[in-house]
């Protein structure tokens, strides 16, 4: 489990974020840019502050341009946030693969409710608590390292 200061402030964020997202419908902004911040601050003091860039950058601008093609029917702009936020504490690897899983375990869900009947195609489905479970498979997930 990869345990640095920033990953545990974005899991422990991204768990804040899924449980308001799941009762509200909405993630703050002061909780988004908090733990991206602090992610960042942390990377920083342990030499990783161009990882959480590129993170953010490569996380958030994917959420960000999803958002964008979608007119924020696909994606809300918290997503995004969270997203720059978990991009910013895992960097580019670890982000994607947070992302990643949580588009994941979010479609094998709604295909479950739609098979089941117990939604329709136009119903929304908050995607915070599929974001925070994504972020923790990313953290317990091994490393790999190409050479």
């Amino acid at each position: 489990m990869t345990t640095t200061p920033s990953v545990v402030v974005v899991l422990a964020g991204t768990l804040v974020a899924a449980l308001i997202d799941a009762r509200t419908g909405l993630i703050p902004d002061a909780l988004t840019r908090s733990v991206a911040l602090l992610a960042l601050g942390l990377a920083a003091a342990t030499g990783n502050a161009t990882g959480a860039f590129f993170g953010a950058l490569l996380v958030g601008g994917g959420l960000l341009a999803l958002h964008a093609a979608t007119r924020g029917r696909g994606l809300g702009l918290g997503d995004v946030k969270l997203g720059i936020a978990i991009g910013t504490g895992f960097g580019p690897v670890g982000g994607s693969l947070a992302v990643g899983t949580a588009f994941v375990l979010g479609g094998a869900y709604a295909s479950w409710l739609l098979a089941g009947g117990h939604a329709r195609r136009s119903d929304a489905l908050c995607f915070g608590p599929f974001l925070a479970a994504g972020t923790f498979v990313a953290a317990v997930a091994p490393r790999v390292t190409l050479t």
